[in-house]
């Protein structure tokens, strides 16, 4: 190799072990945005004002300094064809917040809220795109969600049996409280993102022994299976088995020469799920299995398909633009049909809401997500298939579209997407699951003839 050659690879080699100002900033804001997420599911999953705020303010800080970098060109932001969706569905709220019979919200102050906090999701929504940009920050993120998601799992199972239905044994709750939610399947709804994220990397095979982390993700899968097991959350089994078997399809189709040894290791999660019940006690989760439907305490006595069909009086009341967005809980006291004895704050299904909140035209640019979501996320199998990408992100894409299709599963008996933070999460993993990042690029080396 030429001495110029050289030369300039040793500068390039001592430049790394001095690490510019702006990547010491970059790692400490990625640090910074994963502890801002750890915390999120603490405060009751952050439905209390304050708690929101403190989102609303970490998604716009976040976004705000994203800018100022694309401004000072120390970054290239991307802007995802979602990300433009969602901000259609925030300027229909904003139209519907006009004075024009018809179309203005029932609540203008719902609406505002609500706007802001889908301006906040949508933010969220780009940051993560941008972060998982670099394939180093997705699997980071994977490695510490898997992990804080069975240290979760584990304390809300300890909670389960000695809180006493109290959050960090100094707070009583009421309802059916679980982990650090004030309901069961508010719960259900954030573990069951994290899960098949652990189930998906726990499918790789390595050689030697980096091979042992491998069975790290077996553990956490197992723990958080298990918590959503005991949590009884009848649309969190039906969700978290979605999402695990999809998981598990998924792998089965990326591992060709390992593919019996990997299903071999995942075939000890279900295992150690059942043996976990059986010794924790079986008779609970029976008996909620013979139970008759059940709602949070707030509309204990309204079952979900009266819900729903008073529900969908409501949409043909107004069905172009809808109620206004966030205003089903105003918007339904029109149409309920019990004595009014339980207050009904949300339609426990996430579709049917949208659709009456913001009408056929909010419901098609939902619908439009969701196929966008849909297209992504093949063109992403597609192209993985035709590169040669480092084996642990295959794993952890597999993973995020598997936590995304829980999410979407249970939006269909629950209202997950209203809890700030189970919202907040699905989101990043929506982003982890449509963003394809490219590896750390070789400097070039300049070469003479």
């Amino acid at each position: 190799m030429p001495s110029s050659a050289l030369h300039h690879l040793r500068q390039r080699l001592d430049s790394l072990d001095e690490p510019h100002p702006a990547s010491r900033f970059n790692a400490a804001l990625f640090v910074g945005f994963l502890l801002w997420l750890v915390w999120l599911p603490m405060p009751f999953g952050s439905v209390e004002g304050w708690a929101r705020l403190i989102l609303h303010a970490g998604a716009f800080g976040l976004t705000l300094v994203l800018g100022i970098q694309t401004w000072l060109g120390q970054r290239e932001v991307n802007l995802p064809a979602g990300a433009m969706i969602g901000l259609g569905i925030i300027g229909l709220a904003l139209v519907q917040r006009l004075p024009v019979p018809g179309v203005q919200t029932v609540d203008d102050f719902y609406t505002r809220q609500a706007t802001v906090h889908l301006l906040a999701m949508v933010c969220l929504f780009v940051v993560s795109a941008n972060f998982f940009a670099s394939e180093k920050q997705a699997v980071l993120f994977a490695r510490v969600f898997v992990a804080w998601g069975g240290l979760f799992a584990l304390y809300a199972i300890m909670q389960h049996f000695i809180g006493q239905g109290s959050y960090a044994a100094f707070r009583k709750l009421l309802g059916t409280p679980f982990g650090t939610f004030v309901n069961r399947n508010h719960y259900a709804g954030m573990i069951e993102l994290l899960a098949p994220l652990a189930v998906a990397m726990a499918a790789q095979r390595r050689r030697g022994t980096e091979d042992d982390v491998r069975w790290l993700y077996v553990v956490a899968a197992v723990v958080m299976l298990l918590s959503l097991a005991l949590c009884a959350s009848r649309g969190g089994w039906i969700a978290g088995a979605a999402g695990t078997l999809t998981a598990v399809a998924l792998a089965a189709r990326v591992q060709r020469r390992w593919r019996w040894a990997a299903l071999g290791s995942l075939s000890l999660i279900p295992l150690g799920v059942l043996v976990g019940v059986w010794w924790m006690g079986i008779d609970p989760l029976v008996s909620r299995l013979q139970a008759p439907g059940e709602l949070p305490a707030t509309a204990d006595q309204v079952a979900r398909n009266v819900i729903w069909k008073n529900t969908l009086t409501l949409v043909r009341e107004r069905p172009l633009t809808g109620s206004g967005l966030g205003t089903f809980q105003i918007a339904y006291t029109r149409v309920d049909t019990s004595n009014g004895v339980n207050r009904v704050e949300q339609a426990h299904n996430d579709y049917l809401q949208l659709l009456a909140e913001t009408g056929l035209v909010g419901f098609a640019l939902g619908m439009a997500w969701l196929g966008w979501f849909f297209r992504r996320v093949r063109q992403g199998f597609r192209r993985r298939s035709g590169e040669r990408r480092a084996m642990e992100w295959t794993y952890v894409h597999l993973g995020a579209v598997s936590g995304c299709v829980a999410g979407l599963v249970h939006a269909c008996f629950d209202f997950n997407w209203q809890i700030p933070s189970n919202a907040a999460y699905f989101v990043v993993l929506a982003a982890l699951a449509t963003t394809t990042p490219s590896p750390e690029p070789l400097a070039d080396i300049p070469v003479e003839d």
